[in-house]
């Protein structure tokens, strides 16, 4: 596996791109390695991040993954909206997905896991100063292992001076960068 702990790219992908066939192509084979069939594997999430990715892309919504060297770890649908409760914009990270390693390599450390985390947490900051512009952000997680990851996050995040808010509610984490 590529070292994730050091930043690696988040980066939209499409079609259009090249990134989705290459990202599937990959996960296709990181499943016959382990003797799983790719159809199977997260069909439900696949399914709702496909139309995203193949169809024509909208400047507020879209797939991303986060990757190094050209190995997709996780990819993710970002979306900006503005939502009631907020002034501004809101970026919704949702359907959060490994690669099929993360579920089949039992070699992988949970530090594997945590460095792929916080490689999409710095991707979606990013991504919210530049091309999903937003000052909230709503990360939902999608397992215990999560949920943990955020939870030690946010203590540690909490008094800096990047973000004026940031809480733990039900399966979302809730951001607000400072103006």
């Amino acid at each position: 596996m590529s070292d994730a702990s050091t930043i690696g790219l988040f980066s939209r992908v499409s079609r259009d791109n090249g990134q989705w066939s290459d990202l599937l192509n990959q996960w296709e084979s990181e499943c016959g390695k382990f003797e799983e069939n790719f159809d199977e594997y997260a069909p439900a999430t696949i399914d709702v991040l496909r139309p995203l990715a193949e169809e024509t892309q909208i400047a507020h919504s879209g797939v991303y993954a986060f990757s190094k060297e050209s190995d997709y770890m996780a990819m993710c649908q970002l979306n900006v909206a503005y939502l009631p409760g907020y002034h501004g914009k809101v970026l919704r990270v949702r359907h959060i997905l490994y690669s099929p390693r993360f579920d089949f390599d039992a070699a992988l450390a949970i530090e594997d896991y945590a460095a792929v985390l916080t490689g999409v947490f710095i991707g979606v900051l990013r991504s919210s100063d530049t091309d999903m512009l937003a000052r909230h952000i709503k990360f939902h997680f999608r397992s215990p292992a999560e949920r943990e990851f955020y939870s030690v996050l946010k203590e540690h995040l909490k008094d800096t001076s990047v973000f004026e808010h940031i809480d733990l509610r039900g399966a979302w984490l809730y951001i607000t960068k400072v103006n």
